[in-house]
């Protein structure tokens, strides 16, 4: 054989040693969990926000200055605009990223858990169907894992329903995607640990004509959802 013909079969067993590229992408790795001595919130931003934690950021740093030793992560999702098609994927994808979340701090951490869930707005639905479950959306979380969820703090939810237990603020009207049946049912099992902060004229959570009331949801509610995130943790 010749020095030549050599010369391609090597290449040729070099090429075929090379995996072949496909169109499927490879999910990133999961970053290691650390147990938090405070709490562990889990925060959901609102439509259109930037990535990361949002408005909801102003809850979460007043909540690490009452109970020292608390850490805060941002859910993984799209956040599109509510008129948006892709709103229902959306608060899918940031409901899948929750449970993922909760279910690796609970595997982790155990009985030593304490979990916090916040969000506004489309980051509020998100949280309460992470909860409750809604119109074809993935399985609520289950009692395994909602066991050492202390509190929930949710603004402007686009699911609010006006009169429950867990209500707080003037809204007399429910939101633009009302609770009802077993979910409602299922999220009432949480009043002792969930608010659901909602002005009257918000745009979303009762219905209403203003989004600039909207958009004040958070700060309107921040320091009374620290202090009652807090006080749940310290029980």
């Amino acid at each position: 054989m010749t020095r030549l013909n050599l010369g391609l079969l090597g290449l040729v067993a070099s090429v075929a040693a090379v995996p072949l590229a496909t169109n499927e992408s490879v999910a990133p790795p999961k970053a290691a969990v650390s147990c938090a001595s405070g709490l562990y919130m889990i925060a959901a931003r609102g439509s259109g926000q930037d990535p990361g934690e949002g408005s909801i950021a102003e809850v979460t740093t007043k909540i690490k200055a009452l109970i020292p030793g608390s850490v805060s992560v941002a859910v993984d999702y799209p956040a599109s605009i509510y008129d948006d098609a892709l709103y229902p994927i959306s608060v899918s994808d940031g409901i899948k990223d929750t449970i993922s979340k909760v279910h690796d701090y609970v595997d982790t951490c155990g009985s030593s858990s304490r979990i916090a869930l916040l969000g506004y707005s489309q980051g509020g639905n998100v949280m309460t169907d992470a909860l409750a479950g809604g119109v074809l959306k993935p399985d609520p979380l289950t009692s395994a894992y909602t066991q050492y969820i202390t509190a929930v703090a949710v603004f402007g939810d686009p699911s609010f329903t006006a009169g429950q237990s867990f209500d707080v603020g003037n809204a007399t009207k429910s939101g633009i995607f009302k609770r009802g049946g077993d979910s409602l049912e299922l999220l009432s099992s949480f009043s002792g640990v969930l608010r659901s902060y909602c002005m009257v004229h918000d745009t979303f959570c009762a219905t209403g004509d203003s989004l600039s009331v909207h958009s004040a949801e958070v700060s309107t509610f921040a320091d009374a959802a620290a202090e009652f995130v807090a006080s749940k943790a310290l029980l």
